[in-house]
């Protein structure tokens, strides 16, 4: 029997939050000593609610081991907003008005 080699994907959505860099960079760590790879998902929402995964990019532990003193977000911040966009999964549009 053959296990798959797991994957983590961390996405950030919303702004640069106090120490979501520290959160990135623990979540990273540990799921890379688990054996996972870890990928951080850029740009947030915005290609992934297009069905684009291509905007990835790997996370190793020299990646983020000092993330904590770096300012600005890593992975690049959230960008789409999957409630503003029309047609978007989960999304209730409403009906437009009749005619």
């Amino acid at each position: 029997m053959s296990h798959a080699p797991k994957k983590v994907g961390i996405l950030v959505g919303g702004g640069p939050a106090p120490g979501i860099n520290a959160v990135i960079g623990a979540a990273t760590i540990r799921a890379v000593l688990a054996g996972s790879e870890v990928v951080g998902i850029l740009d947030g929402f915005s290609y992934l609610m297009k069905g684009n995964i291509d905007h990835v990019r790997h996370l190793s532990i020299n990646d983020v081991s000092r993330i904590h003193f770096r300012g600005g977000l890593v992975p690049r911040h959230f960008k789409g907003k999957p409630h503003e966009e029309p047609g978007a999964p989960g999304r209730d549009d409403p009906e437009p008005p009749p005619a």
